[in-house]
């Protein structure tokens, strides 16, 4: 199965991310074709989404988390992070959204999607003081095509 559904999310944020700070700096040329080795600014959108355990359902093993074993793409069975190899891309990336008011909207980042999304990046938080209501890990993507409102 590569589509799941994850409940116990903290939040989720995004930004735009421009390498070089300008993403309108162009090289000009005197055709639209750019020789090898010659780039132009590029963006792409930073995810990260927070969960208040390393979410993975029915588990068997504790500590097994979704990037390293939950299946991500339906053309293998590898998962988002691959510790031999490169990262899997993600084949599905739907968030749901509330709002205060008790609106609700999508944000669309890969829907069937190739090549466009990757998880590049884990932070746990892991704490034994007392009253510590979370113990969160960050999950960081990068996503090469824009995120769609419905």
């Amino acid at each position: 199965m590569n589509k799941v559904t994850i409940t116990n999310v903290l939040y989720f944020a995004d930004r735009i991310v421009a390498v070089e700070g300008d993403m309108v700096s162009v090289l000009n040329m005197i055709n639209d074709w750019n020789p090898g080795g010659v780039h132009q600014s590029h963006k792409y959108w930073e995810l990260e989404l927070c969960l208040d355990s390393d979410w993975l359902p029915d588990r068997t093993v504790e500590d097994e988390s979704w990037a390293y074993f939950q299946n991500v793409n339906a053309a293998d069975t590898l998962p988002a992070i691959v510790w031999n190899g490169a990262n899997t891309p993600i084949e599905w990336f739907k968030v749901n959204v509330r709002e205060y008011d008790g609106g609700a909207f999508t944000l669309v980042y890969a829907a069937v999607d190739t090549d466009v999304l990757w998880c590049v990046g884990e932070v746990s938080e892991i704490s034994n003081e007392d009253n510590t209501p979370h113990q969160t890990t960050k999950w960081r993507f990068i996503c090469l095509q824009e995120g769609v409102r419905s």
